[in-house]
Parts: C-alpha cells; sequence; structure tokens
C-alpha cells in the first residue's frame, strides 16, 4: 500500500525509490517519493485514520491498515513530507532469525 500511494501520489516525471537495509535488529523500508506530499495536519491527525482519503477513488483505509499490520508485527512506521517536494514513509520490522527459531523448534521436539 504504501509503494502504491508512493506512485499514485507522484507525477509521470518523478521519482519513487525502495530503499531495503538493516539497522540494528530491525529491516528498515523506506518508501521516497517526488510527489505532492502531505501537510503535517493531514499526517497527525488523518492519514492513520480509517476512512480518511484525499483520492477520488478508494476507501481510505489502506494507511491505516498498514500502520495496523506494522504495529502488529511489533514495528514502527513513520512518515517525513513537505508539500510539493515529496513524502518518505519509514518503516522498522523485526527481523526474523531463521537459525534461531531452528534451534528453538529442536529443543522443543526433545
Amino acid at each position: 500500500h504504501v509503494v502504491q500511494n508512493a506512485f499514485d501520489a507522484t507525477p509521470m516525471d518523478g521519482q519513487v525509490r525502495l530503499i531495503l537495509d538493516a539497522e540494528g535488529s530491525q529491516a528498515r523500508v523506506r518508501v521516497e517519493d517526488s510527489g505532492c506530499g502531505m501537510s503535517e495536519d493531514f499526517i497527525q491527525n488523518r492519514l492513520f485514520k480509517p476512512f480518511q482519503t484525499t483520492k477520488a477513488s478508494g476507501m481510505g483505509i489502506g494507511a491505516h491498515e498498514s500502520y495496523q499490520y506494522v504495529q502488529e508485527l511489533g514495528g514502527k512506521i513513520s512518515v517525513h513530507s513537505e508539500l510539493n517536494r515529496g513524502t518518505t514513509v519509514t518503516l522498522l520490522l523485526p527481523l526474523f532469525h531463521a537459525q534461531a527459531e531452528a534451534g528453538l523448534a529442536a529443543l522443543a521436539s526433545r
């Protein structure tokens, strides 16, 4: 949803970048766009609330669902935006360590 919103807000000659890396024990996903941006008031008071939209179509629940899902995973989502300059959405998600999980599963089966 976050990536689709970036494309929706960005003109054809603009840019959308997806940057993935690790920050400590978390995966960091950054979505940057050169689109229309959002006001601080919109970010603080409407962006993650259900049924809030600036689009002609849609129900306005995508950002709310994304926020809820990231929270359920134990992550965080932050937004920095400037009107007429673009937006950066950063998601921090806990990294899953398969080796540690395999070790725990082996202990549990004993």
